[in-house]
């Protein structure tokens, strides 16, 4: 299931319980593609979509592991 906000909260709170460092943005939106990571997108690759869509991070997978990174453009979020 996607839905942005439930997703932003259950990674905060899956964060904290591990006691891990929150790498996703606040919003939920990549500043190097600028698509949400938590909701289905566009692959992009230097800047330009390749016409693939994209899964975006859902609840279940948010509440379950660290995001480090966006699921369109593969942009690392912990360098």
């Amino acid at each position: 299931m996607y839905d942005v906000q439930e997703s932003i909260n259950a990674q905060k709170k899956y964060c904290e319980e591990h006691q891990a460092p929150h790498f996703a943005p606040n919003n939920g939106r990549c500043w190097s593609c600028n698509q949400n990571i938590y909701e289905p997108g566009r692959y992009v690759w230097k800047g330009k979509s390749d016409g693939r869509e994209s899964l975006g991070i859902t609840v279940e997978k948010a509440a379950s592991e660290l995001v480090t990174g966006c699921p369109h453009c593969n942009r690392t979020y912990c360098d």
